[in-house]
């Protein structure tokens, strides 16, 4: 609606040569009938309420528009489809590495003639690409899912989208293409190796979120303000998480070890981020400075060497990123093998699969399907093997 009130539409205007009402919609003109006349001034109402309507086009003819143009004005869909906090979320950098691919194989091609074998020819390109299985199958839905738009805005016939569907995903071990190792806890020993490495607020947001099971992005973004301290187990309600677009709450509870961690990062106003990567900075620099061996009077004083105007500065707060970064760097610097966040969040749920089972787990990742869960909580093989041995 909000397009078809900012359009302005072109003028009913006279074609002096011809004596006929005209008016230009898309670079194109559409003759209309005797200028002044009461069926083309009818028949001008009705062409711009369809080209205000279709948000300044007019309907094409299926047979002519290609899929260049079908990738165009779905990605000019998806930047204002897929946003979250004004910003595009990471969903369309995805959609931008699958488009290049079609548009390099068909997109001088009509879209009309894009079928199946069409489709299996830009998986196979993904493969060839040394993409894994699972992250083609979820681009190649991703395509199905860009015709299935351009059927609903009528650019292409209901046929292409639906013959499109029949193309099923890869199968484990019936293809060529790579699979990826599953994403596994990582060990208390690695963590406590890397803390030893990090900063003291970055290595207070991994203890933390190995407490809790909470997402690396919930960590970073948490704030004073969000986290209910009314009673034993603390809520913490997010701004924003991965769900908020199925109309889901968010919460995290965080118990009495928890709690202890992040108390200290609670005095401050309560907008501001519990984790500041300036704080993380001052507080290295103030443990050099109190490790210093050179004298006072000798060498550099504090703060003397620092860049007026240096090309970096510390953010207000960390994100996903940065501290996935942080957390690489120091684990190399342990002499450890690098991991990312994520992987606390599978220790957390292994660890609650064994105690409280597999719904327990559910509820503490947020998770609305058990089968999600399954692929966080490792099965207790200690489990089964002592089952083995009483019953076998």
């Amino acid at each position: 609606m909000s397009n078809a009130v900012s359009l302005r539409p072109p003028k009913y205007r006279r074609h002096k040569a011809k004596g006929l009402a005209v008016v230009t919609l898309n670079g194109r003109d559409h003759y209309l009938g005797k200028h002044g006349s009461a069926a083309s001034r009818e028949a001008y109402r009705r062409l711009i309420a369809q080209w205000l309507l279709a948000g300044g086009k007019l309907a094409v003819d299926h047979s002519q528009i290609s899929v260049a143009e079908v990738l165009v004005d779905y990605l000019r869909f998806a930047n204002g489809y897929y946003v979250k906090n004004g910003k595009p979320t990471n969903e369309v950098q995805t959609l931008k590495r699958v488009m290049a691919i079609i548009k390099e194989l068909y997109g001088r091609e009509l879209a009309v003639n894009f079928g199946p074998l069409a489709l299996k020819a830009v998986r196979q390109r993904m493969i060839e690409r040394g993409w894994c299985r699972n992250q083609v199958n979820k681009q190649t839905d991703r395509v199905k899912r860009i015709f299935k738009w351009a059927v609903s805005e009528e650019l292409i016939p209901g046929g292409v989208y639906e013959s499109l569907r029949t193309v099923t995903g890869l199968r484990k071990g019936r293809t060529a293409a790579i699979e990826r190792a599953p994403v596994l806890p990582v060990d208390d020993a690695t963590v406590s190796a890397t803390i030893e490495k990090l900063s003291s607020v970055v290595g207070d947001m991994v203890l933390l979120q190995r407490l809790c099971g909470a997402r690396p992005g919930e960590i970073c973004a948490m704030r004073p303000r969000d986290i209910n301290r009314a009673g034993e187990v603390w809520e913490y309600i997010p701004q924003s998480h991965k769900a908020e677009h199925h109309d889901r709450v968010r919460i995290i509870f965080i118990g009495p070890r928890g709690r202890k961690i992040l108390l200290p990062y609670l005095a401050r106003p309560s907008g501001s981020y519990c984790f500041s990567p300036m704080e993380a900075v001052q507080r290295t620099r103030a443990c050099r400075a109190a490790t210093r061996k050179t004298p006072l009077s000798c060498g550099n004083r504090a703060g003397t060497n620092r860049r007026y105007k240096p090309k970096r500065v510390p953010r207000e707060k960390y994100d996903v990123v940065t501290y996935g970064r942080a957390i690489r760097r120091a684990a190399v610097a342990a002499g450890v093998r690098a991991w990312s966040p994520q992987r606390l969040r599978h220790s957390f749920a292994t660890d609650v699969r064994k105690t409280h089972g597999l719904e327990g787990v559910q509820v503490c990742l947020g998770h609305s399907r058990a089968d999600v869960t399954q692929t966080y909580a490792q099965r207790d093989f200690a489990l089964a093997a002592r089952v083995a041995a009483d019953v076998g």
